[in-house]
């Protein structure tokens, strides 16, 4: 018989919040206790709280708003037909955001290789096997959280301010993408390889090959996400 394996105080928070989401007591698009209320409430620093909200915003449960808060987007469990429904509803948009991601990300890489350090690379390739070991284990919040790492920190290794800036504006789209894209674990382990062959670029200095790399993986996101839609 195993041992009892003890819950991290994250973990016991995220149930807690979705506890709060599920009660009936609390619609779509409701705001949520701030976090001080929280906080008082549960017996746990902000820190936590924030991860607890880091956690739900990824896979879907709540929406933050800089400077608002943090909202119910969701009063139920995610189902994988839920995700479907989602895609299928979602699809032209989505495909917009892909369509400025195809434009500013291979660019961002062939930036980011030819300024990056090595501290840079050694940081991307820390994100890289998070990633991994989160699609491995099935960790759906890890998942998305160290993919939202993974093309950020490129965006931010390539030092052009106003790529930087219009990643930022497309990124609470594609929040809500990676939030629906990762249940789906094919879509997931889809990313290990291409991620893999972009960090190798990284470490040879190869910004051709980069650029090349991000190109196809953005290519096989398009691909998912005409397989998640209903037809």
């Amino acid at each position: 018989m195993e041992s009892v394996k003890r819950m991290p105080i994250v973990q016991q928070v995220v149930d807690k919040l979705k506890e709060y989401l599920f009660s009936g007591e609390i619609a779509v698009g409701d705001k949520l206790p701030v976090e001080k209320e929280l906080c008082e409430q549960l017996g746990v620093g902000r820190g936590t709280v924030r991860e607890a909200f880091r956690i739900l915003e990824a896979t879907g449960y709540v929406e933050l708003r800089p400077g608002k808060g943090a909202f119910a987007a969701r009063t139920s469990e995610i189902e994988l037909g839920d995700v479907m429904q989602w895609f299928t509803e979602h699809e032209v948009e989505t495909k917009d955001f892909l369509e400025v991601r195809m434009a500013i990300e291979p660019l961002s890489v062939r930036l980011a290789i030819e300024r990056c350090s090595d501290e840079d690379v050694a940081q991307l390739e820390h994100i890289h096997k998070k990633f991994t070991a989160a699609v491995n284990s099935h960790d759906v919040p890890a998942i998305s959280i160290n993919d939202e790492k993974f093309h950020s920190a490129i965006v931010e290794f390539s030092r052009n301010q106003l790529l930087i800036s219009i990643s930022k504006q497309v990124e609470k789209h594609v929040k809500n993408f990676r939030s629906k894209t990762f249940y789906i674990p094919q879509n997931a382990a889809n990313a290990i390889e291409p991620h893999q062959n972009i960090l190798d670029a990284f470490k040879r200095r190869d910004a051709a090959a980069g650029e090349r790399s991000m190109e196809e993986h953005l290519n096989l996101v398009v691909k998912d996400l005409e397989k998640s839609t209903i037809r």
